[in-house]
């Protein structure tokens, strides 16, 4: 609109500069041939030449199917807005690196429509957009990047998302993710973007859903995608412990078959992670399942050793209480530096009633690692054999084992004992 009014603006200044230099002056021009000549104005020669030209322009145009050179002057001037748009869009873009917003906004869609590549432009411009605050903006900028270029619809689709995550519109963005799903199974960062959008609305399931994908893929780092599966498959087990609203708590047969359907349903890699088979162990046994706790615990621990899940076999009850004992005893031969191990030993001794036994098992693990929920347990035990005196030495043990771990701080001088 201002390029018009400024056109308009020059086109009567000029009329009216020439309408008084034709006042004024009105020129004399003569062209001689031979014998023949030809006088006329300046003026009415100007506009003979003009007309002339135009009449030209037109025959070559149809005729001979060639331009004049207007034809290069406009590609001239096409080329000149191309160079300086993708100059503009250069600054555009440094400035959206920069944290320069507003800049980048205003750059890069004045840029737009002159460059050859526009959805680029109208993508950055709509990012721009987004962090000044400016919401209608850049949806509109969005729309603009799909009409200019049609074929840009799932980088225009994605950048939506990744707006609308930023906005904290979770659950458009994860239908509209979904949506692109669809059509774009394999795609790194739709995938990327579900697994973190499922992720905050806990959605736990749908995360389960995509883990295949997610490592088939690569679209996440390992060892970010390790530790997304591992809190996944925690949760899922979490959830088993919190009865549905209004429905009845299942039968402990039933929960276990449920578990272990649960189990089964999860990826191979979940056997792992210790916390995840120590969960899912523990709820076996509030369950009532100790026998598939124990087969378990049995399997994972002959695989590969965890410190972890050790002290939980311990746990186990079993009609045959020296079954497992004596399969501890067997590990003790490769495994005679592990705490872990005492304690199940000690543990599997206490249900066997071997009470000396058990008393030296939790001693040598304390001789390992003086934990101080050790010595609660060896101490408890302590106290039913009728050696309190001995109990509260284990108590005190583990007392100062546990205040050598606080922070050096100044402490007042001992009260003295009266006489």
């Amino acid at each position: 609109m201002k390029r018009l009014f400024i056109l308009l603006l020059l086109v009567l200044v000029v009329g009216a500069w020439t309408g008084q230099m034709m006042v004024t002056d009105s020129g004399y021009v003569l062209l001689a041939y031979n014998n023949t000549t030809v006088e006329t104005t300046l003026w009415v020669f100007l506009i003979g030449l003009l007309i002339a030209f135009l009449l030209l322009h037109v025959i070559f145009n149809l005729i001979f199917n060639t331009r004049l050179p207007s034809g290069r002057f406009r590609q001239w001037r096409v080329t000149r807005k191309q160079q300086a748009a993708r100059k503009k869009t250069l600054q555009g873009l440094l400035a959206l690196s920069e944290g320069e917003w507003y800049k980048a906004q205003k750059v890069l869609t004045r840029s737009a429509e002159d460059f050859d590549l526009p959805a680029i432009n109208y993508l950055a411009a709509a990012r721009a957009a987004h962090e000044n605050g400016d919401q209608a903006g850049a949806d509109d900028l969005l729309k603009k990047a799909l009409k200019t270029t049609p074929e840009a619809g799932l980088a225009v689709s994605i950048t939506q998302a990744q707006i609308q995550v930023a906005r904290g519109q979770l659950e458009a963005a994860l239908a509209n993710l979904l949506k692109l799903r669809r059509k774009q199974p394999q795609n790194k960062q739709i995938l990327a973007l579900l697994a973190d959008v499922s992720t905050q609305l806990h959605d736990w399931q749908g995360v389960a859903d995509i883990l295949p994908d997610l490592r088939r893929s690569k679209a996440l780092p390992l060892e970010n995608l390790n530790r997304l599966e591992r809190e996944t498959l925690l949760h899922l087990l979490y959830k088993q412990k919190t009865p549905s609203a209004g429905g009845s708590v299942p039968e402990p047969e039933q929960q276990v078959r449920q578990l272990q359907s649960i189990w089964v349903s999860m990826p191979e890699t979940a056997s792992g992670y210790d916390e995840v088979v120590a969960e899912y162990a523990h709820q076996l046994m509030a369950a009532g399942g100790h026998k598939a706790a124990e087969s378990l615990l049995k399997k994972r621990l002959e695989s590969r050793w965890s410190e972890a899940l050790i002290p939980l076999y311990g746990l186990i009850d079993s009609p045959k209480p020296r079954k497992p004992y004596q399969q501890a005893q067997q590990w003790l031969s490769t495994y005679e530096q592990s705490p872990g191990l005492y304690i199940a030993l000690a543990r599997l001794a206490a249900k066997c009633q071997l009470w000396s036994e058990a008393v030296g098992f939790y001693e040598q693990s304390l001789s390992l690692d003086p934990d101080l929920d050790t010595c609660a347990e060896l101490a408890r035990l302590l106290r039913q054999l009728d050696q309190p005196d001995k109990a509260m030495q284990v108590m005190n043990q583990g007392i100062r084992q546990l205040t050598e771990k606080l922070p050096d701080l100044p402490l007042p001088q001992p009260a003295l004992k009266a006489d």
